[in-house]
């Protein structure tokens, strides 16, 4: 049994969640790189380029692109040609047999960060892809207090070391919800592993973390005045963490689609 994952760089969330992270788990159970898989994910490349001298592919979608003007038509050919497609969200799940028709394995997002005790207080923290700051915009201005880390000017750059200092400063993390629903549920992962307590935007992947989800001006209000209730939820939640998306459980669960 053997599996190769290619990736992006580890500068990329996706690339750390959805490859580095799952082939050090399996290389644990005794499954290295080799050419009987390959996990294929994102695009700007060449299905038959990249996938050439491999038995069986595998196309792992993270994003709702299927319809993107660029890049809709090269997710719909990878989800047709792939011997398995996968999934970080039972979302993404649903959109891929709506749009495509094959049937999806959804494996979620690993943790990646270590347990730190709760806190909670003023500070706010917002952190992502450029990309993704059109989801913060509305709050600009709106939210006092804020730093925001990204890859993009005028903000504090990202690196983990700029990333762990972040999160010792924060005492709330804002995460708004852009238009995809199917992303998952990482970001508000990372933010309860480091002791912080996210308020979000709707998505269907929070339904299990007991985080707040509405209007963020109205859920900074309400975890502010409800600091005792927070940090219970902050422990409640890391405990629920710490097993179901363990690295250990998540390469169990990418063995078992893959080999099983």
């Amino acid at each position: 049994m053997n599996v190769t994952f290619k990736h992006c760089g580890e500068h990329l969330a996706s690339s750390r969640y959805r490859a580095i992270i799952p082939t050090a788990e399996l290389a644990k159970l005794g499954i290295g790189p080799g050419s009987e898989w390959v996990v294929m994910g994102k695009h700007n490349w060449n299905w038959d380029e990249q996938t050439a001298g491999y038995s069986k592919k595998c196309f792992d979608v993270c994003d709702d692109n299927f319809d993107h003007p660029q890049w809709g038509e090269h997710y719909h050919l990878c989800c047709l040609k792939a011997d398995l497609v996968t999934c970080n969200s039972a979302e993404m799940q649903r959109i891929i047999h709506e749009r495509t028709g094959k049937d999806a394995i959804a494996i979620p997002d690993p943790y990646e960060q270590p347990e730190k005790p709760p806190r909670v207080h003023d500070k706010l923290l917002w952190f992502g892809h450029r990309t993704n700051l059109r989801d913060l915009a509305p709050w600009v201005g709106k939210l006092k207090n804020l730093e925001v880390v990204s890859n993009f000017e005028g903000t504090t750059p990202w690196s983990p070391q700029e990333m762990d200092r972040a999160f010792d400063r924060a005492g709330l993390v804002v995460i708004p919800t852009g238009k995809s629903m199917a992303k998952s549920a990482n970001r508000a992962i990372e933010s309860l592993r480091r002791g912080l307590f996210p308020v979000c935007g709707y998505l269907p992947s929070y339904g299990d973390l007991g985080v707040y989800v509405g209007d963020i001006g109205d859920g900074v209000k309400w975890a502010l005045s409800h600091q005792d209730e927070v940090i219970s939820r902050i422990k409640r939640a890391q405990a629920y963490i710490r097993g179901e998306y363990s690295p250990k459980r998540i390469g169990a669960l990418w063995k078992a689609a893959l080999f099983d």
